[in-house]
Parts: structure tokens; C-alpha cells; sequence
């Protein structure tokens, strides 16, 4: 399953500020472990490149950003993929100073909660929440700006299906 972290791609919007000669630098590094949840309560993290994924093992996304330029990273957003044959994990995602957003049509729209209708037997519709299981995406909307030789973490939980 080593296409599940190759498939995890990260996006980044950034909006430079108006300073020519100061500017920012991000680079963001996406990392996937294995979580394995021990009972005596202790979590063990294993690089996906080193394990082979089955059905039912939650792998955790690690996005770290970093701006190695003169001036700050303004509307920082990164974005994590759900591959495919895995499953966002409700409430996994994290973020000291973002907050998540998520995409059930693979990012062309956004919603903190998303919602879908759904039509019952009789003929009518209603609007309830999306199970997060169809989600297709997660991304980060920062909080302020990242600041310049500053680094912010953001990460989220799949399931493989």
C-alpha cells in the first residue's frame, strides 16, 4: 500500500506580501506513520514506507510547513488528500493555529461541517451532515501568518478501508 502516501499530495495557496526584496520561502514536508495503539494505552508510529498497510490500520498525516525566507507566509493553506481506499477519521484533525476545513468533491468547495441531501422515501429532502467518510480532502486554514525561519505543524488520521 505504499501508493496510499504517494497519493497524499499537499497543495499550498500562499499569498506573498508586497515587499520586492523580503519574501517568504515554504516548503511543506508530508510524512504518513502506521498507528498502532498498544493496550496498555502507548501509540507506535511506523512509517508507512516501512510496513505495508492492511484494512482496518489508521495511518497518520504529519504536514509540517516551513518558511525559510526574509518575511512572513501570509493565508498559509495547506491541503492533505484522503487516498483512495482509506477513510477520513472524524476529529483527527489538528492544528495549533489553523483551523480544518473539509471537501467531499476532491477541493472545488470547502466547509468546516459539510453537509448533503438527501431525498427519503416520501419524496422530500433534507440537509444533514456528510458522514466523514466521504470526505475526499482536509486542508488547514492558518491563523495568522507563518513567520519568517518559522515552522507550523498540521496533521490528520485516515483508515484504511
Amino acid at each position: 500500500m505504499r501508493s496510499i502516501a504517494a497519493s497524499s499530495l499537499v497543495v499550498l495557496a500562499l499569498i506573498l506580501p508586497g515587499i520586492a526584496s523580503a519574501k517568504p520561502s515554504v516548503t511543506l514536508k508530508l510524512t504518513g506513520a502506521v498507528v498502532t495503539k498498544a493496550a496498555d494505552g502507548h501509540t507506535t508510529l511506523t512509517p508507512v514506507e516501512k510496513t505495508q498497510p492492511k484494512s482496518g490500520d489508521e495511518i497518520q498525516y504529519d504536514i509540517v510547513a516551513n518558511n525559510a525566507g526574509d518575511s512572513p507566509a501570509l493565508r498559509l493553506v495547506p491541503v492533505g488528500k484522503i487516498p483512495a481506499g482509506t477513510s477520513y477519521v472524524d476529529g483527527s484533525a489538528r492544528a495549533v493555529r489553523a483551523h480544518a476545513e473539509f471537501s467531499l468533491d476532491g477541493g472545488k468547495t470547502w466547509s468546516a461541517a459539510p453537509t448533503v441531501t438527501v431525498k427519503r422515501p416520501d419524496g422530500t429532502t433534507v440537509v444533514k451532515k456528510a458522514d466523514p467518510a466521504t470526505y475526499t480532502a482536509v486542508r488547514f486554514v492558518t491563523d495568522g501568518a507563518l513567520a519568517a525561519h518559522g515552522s507550523l505543524g498540521y496533521s490528520y488520521e485516515v483508515r484504511v478501508k
